[in-house]
């Protein structure tokens, strides 16, 4: 987009307008806008190449140009475009030069970046309760998540960085995530080649969870970054192995015994069967994920989080433009649910475990979702959905629920190493890796063919 700009001003040459045709020619000719190929046939080589800025399609294209680089309202967060890129493609460095710019990276200086942006809030995406953390932990943990063992083989993860592209940039668990990546983008762009997207999406997350109170040991940076989503190909052809199921029961009125401990054996299927978690760690991640942050279901309209990234591109329009008022902050709509887990949703602590305790009562909310809210006070904005009250459902993991509600070192160390698990196995990993604390075990960065279940070997 920023090669055409220099086209319209005259200011790059023939082989570099070369590129911008076939960048913005793949983008933009399927919608129906302007065909960057088309202008340049009619024109002389050379700086003559580029079409006079006075022209009316070069005009058009101009101000599409401008209306999908630069943010200027809600809901447009400037840096969407290189985070989630509308080719779907960006060319990752060799893992050669990686390995050399991740051996300079100052990991205090990435930490102290991160920590500024978590309460650094832009307009373009308001940060609830004035703070990122928790949206920075969802973006790792949908990155994450798709981790799993499908036919033997370990597929998905978050090294690669793949959420920036298809099919993962699409897929329900990621909605609005485009702006967590975008709100990343400077950190990225700071410290260039070596500081991968794998490593600022999970590094983001960690930050965001040690900073309200939440334990992890050691992260550890060397994820090696793809170009494209290609390896998420087998995540979409095993969707109920891949992605992370987040509303699974929303559209469901009925949600007796039955129905939850049918969402428990799913739960079981997806994470201790495929995803190799045993029964402590599932209810740590899933306790631990939900003592953050809050649902977002401003309205009850069909696909009220606006058009996906590959609709909108195919347009020339933005992604995620919420269809609830502003579409930001309060008009916020990504799963439908609305309310906060906890009376603190940015600090850590096992709240979420000692409410499960209590007599919860299923409702259908303001965002047309079904969800449980507190029976004797109704008014209670404290919210479960159907897979929290699955936990009480399971004997396994009623279990741990319970452990966690009275123990809260129990809690503490079963969350540091499922999430430690959680957000490094997966993809590849480069020779020059490093960490923040002590080398984590080998086994955690085998390559995907060699991958491992938790179960099958200890952390320690």
């Amino acid at each position: 987009l920023k090669l055409s700009l220099l086209c319209v001003q005259h200011r790059i040459t023939e082989p570099e307008l070369n590129i911008a045709m076939h960048f913005l020619g793949l983008i933009f000719t399927t919608s129906g806008l302007l065909s960057v190929a088309a202008v340049a046939a009619s024109s002389v080589p050379g700086k003559a190449a580029c079409a006079s800025p006075e022209e009316d399609d070069v005009s058009l294209l101009q101000v599409k140009v401008f209306n999908l680089s630069h943010s200027s309202s809600p809901g447009k967060c400037s840096g969407v475009f290189q985070s989630s890129p509308p080719s779907s493609f960006q060319q990752a460095p060799s893992e050669e030069s990686y390995a050399e710019a991740l051996e300079q990276l100052d990991i205090n200086a990435v930490r102290e970046d991160v920590l500024k942006r978590l309460t650094d809030s832009d307009a373009c995406w308001p940060a609830d309760f004035g703070n990122y953390g928790p949206f920075f932990i969802r973006q790792a943990f949908h990155c994450a998540g798709t981790y799993a063992i499908h036919d033997g083989v370990s597929i998905g993860g978050c090294g690669g960085g793949r959420q920036r592209f298809e099919p993962e940039v699409n897929w329900d668990g990621n909605i609005n995530l485009d702006k967590a990546r975008a709100l990343l983008l400077p950190i990225k762009e700071k410290y260039g080649n070596g500081l991968s997207w794998g490593d600022l999406i999970t590094f983001a997350g960690t930050v965001a969870a040690r900073s309200m109170g939440a334990p992890v040991k050691s992260f550890c940076f060397g994820r090696i970054d793809d170009s494209d989503g290609t390896r998420s190909l087998q995540n979409a052809l095993n969707m109920e192995v891949g992605p992370v199921t987040i509303n699974a029961l929303g559209k469901h009125a009925e949600q007796g015994p039955e129905e939850l401990e049918e969402e428990a054996s799913t739960l079981r299927y997806e994470w201790n069967h495929h995803k190799g978690f045993d029964d402590r760690q599932v209810v740590a991640l899933l306790g631990g994920g939900h003592t953050f942050g809050k649902g977002h279901g401003a309205c009850n309209k069909t696909d009220a989080f606006g058009l996906r990234p590959s609709e909108a591109y195919a347009l020339g329009e933005w992604p995620y433009q919420g269809l609830c008022g502003t579409g930001v902050g309060n008009d916020t709509y990504t799963s439908g649910f609305v309310g906060a887990f906890t009376r603190h949703p940015t600090t850590w602590d096992n709240e979420y475990f000692k409410e499960m305790f209590r007599e919860w009562e299923l409702w259908k909310g303001p965002g047309g979702v079904y969800q449980w809210r507190l029976k004797s006070h109704p008014e209670d904005s404290r919210f479960r959905t159907g897979a929290d009250m699955a936990l009480m459902h399971d004997p396994g993991y009623l279990k741990w629920v319970k452990i966690f509600s009275d123990n809260m070192t129990a809690f503490d160390e079963a969350w540091d190493e499922a999430w430690t698990m959680l957000i490094t196995r997966g993809g590849r990993w480069s020779k020059s890796k490093k960490c923040d604390g002590a080398m984590l075990p080998e086994w955690l960065f085998l390559p995907y063919q060699e991958m491992m279940l938790a179960t099958d070997v200890s952390m320690s």
